[in-house]
């Protein structure tokens, strides 16, 4: 199977246009294979005489909050998408629902059997012996890599609308975005949380837009990049330094006034300046991906991607709970310490390994074969969108089990017309154009 795709991938490789901006791939891949390496890095689970403890790394060693400088790279996704989906936008001929359908397959159907299985464990797991606080916490840990597509599936279903703000607005509207983003912070330090989601908005549009200015090249200019983001990174410095904004850009325990959930203007920083980085580097890296191996190895990445970021999370919950039956070194070393960092890479390799049975089962739902209904009114079309919010948005926060087994049944419900709408569309062909 391995050898076939490998094949595969070759294949694409020599087919794909030289138009393709090679690098857009490069950049998803790297920022989502990033966030799994973070997860991983960030669980720290050890056994001593007082019992077991779960808990996040970056409460125990507070000086590796520096390295979500490095890790947080949501912001580039969200950018790359700006980017692509500006390119498909504006190429399609079909209507909008069409459109959406194709943008969102890839990402929204390797989820449903994750909320699916999970749902389905949060049902039966009280009949078949499962307590109930472990359904809930084991649901919890797989679903949490489902926050960030609820936000972007709505970024993706208002793409009409921040194409038209580009033609009309350009880089001003980023300008705009940032002053909401701060002023948004300013009235969640002085008044109640609530305000602060505003800057889901303000925030991951603003990202999401420089990805538009990527397409229609801005960003030709490396230089314009550097200025971006050296002037973005002195920005967030002072940011972290003199203003509320904590150094960390997670959660990180014990943190009140947090850069993600929502998200900050630290954030918005934060991403003009990887963003800015990552354009400073784009020609040679282009030059780069022009050749064989690394463009096949991107593809070949790409192809498995979303299955390694769906299942990544239910991996490392059964390797740790399998870890803590069978007991072992791994579990009786004090996090933080020279020989817990010292097996980080063989713990990183451990968890990539217990992932491949997921990819090997799951990764056929990046491209599904059968043909299936498909509604194409506007209407019908925000409303799945929106649908598809509301339940990562219900999953990702309190998973799939609560007092109440009939809450994992409701989170399934708006997936049901979902797998009736989203068509296939030919691996090849979406590979090559998406």
């Amino acid at each position: 199977m391995a050898f076939k795709q490998v094949e595969t991938a070759r294949l694409l490789a020599d087919a794909t246009p030289l138009s393709r901006n090679r690098y857009a791939d490069f950049l998803r891949a790297v920022a989502i294979l990033a966030v799994v390496v973070g997860h991983w890095l960030m669980a720290a689970v050890w056994v001593d005489g007082a019992g077991t403890h779960t808990k996040n790394v970056l409460g125990i060693v507070t000086e590796v909050q520096w390295l979500t400088w490095a890790l947080q790279v949501m912001p580039i996704f969200f950018f790359v998408g700006g980017f692509s989906n500006w390119v498909s936008y504006s190429r399609t001929s079909h209507s909008y629902g069409t459109w959406l359908r194709g943008r969102l397959r890839r990402l929204v159907i390797p989820t449903i059997p994750l909320i699916a299985i999970w749902g389905v464990l949060g049902l039966l797991g009280p009949t078949i012996g499962i307590p109930t606080d472990l359904a809930r916490a084991g649901s919890q840990t797989a679903l949490i890599p489902l926050w960030f597509l609820a936000v972007y599936v709505l970024q993706v279903a208002a793409t009409p609308i921040s194409v038209a703000v580009w033609r009309r607005v350009g880089l001003r509207a980023v300008g705009y975005l940032a002053a909401g983003a701060v002023a948004t912070d300013a009235l969640r330090v002085a008044t109640t949380a609530g305000v602060g989601f505003a800057n889901y908005l303000f925030v991951w549009g603003g990202v999401y837009l420089l990805g538009h200015a990527w397409a229609t090249g801005v960003f030709a200019n490396p230089r314009r990049g550097t200025l971006l983001g050296l002037a973005a990174g002195f920005v967030l410095i002072a940011m972290t330094i003199f203003g509320p904004y904590h150094h960390s850009m997670v959660g990180a325990p014990g943190v009140d006034f947090g850069n993600t959930a929502p998200p900050s203007a630290a954030l918005l920083a934060l991403g003009l300046t990887q963003i800015g980085l990552a354009m400073a580097f784009q020609s040679p890296m282009r030059r780069f991906l022009g050749r064989s191996g690394p463009w096949t190895a991107t593809i070949l990445i790409n192809g498995s991607i979303m299955t390694v970021y769906v299942w990544h999370m239910t991996a490392m919950a059964l390797t740790i709970g399998i870890l803590l039956l069978l007991g072992g070194p791994f579990v009786a070393i004090v996090p933080g310490t020279a020989l817990w960092w010292a097996t980080r890479p063989v713990w990183i390799a451990l968890l990539g390994i217990a992932t491949l049975p997921f990819m090997a089962v799951f990764q056929r739902f990046e491209r599904p074969g059968r043909e299936r209904p498909v509604l194409r009114s506007t209407a019908g079309s925000i409303a799945i969108a929106l649908a598809i919010c509301a339940s990562y948005t219900s999953v990702a926060a309190k998973g799939l089990t609560t007092a109440s087994p009939l809450w994992a049944l409701v989170a399934l419900i708006p997936l049901l017309p979902v797998w009736l709408w989203l068509k296939p569309i030919d691996d090849r062909k979406e590979l090559i154009a998406s």
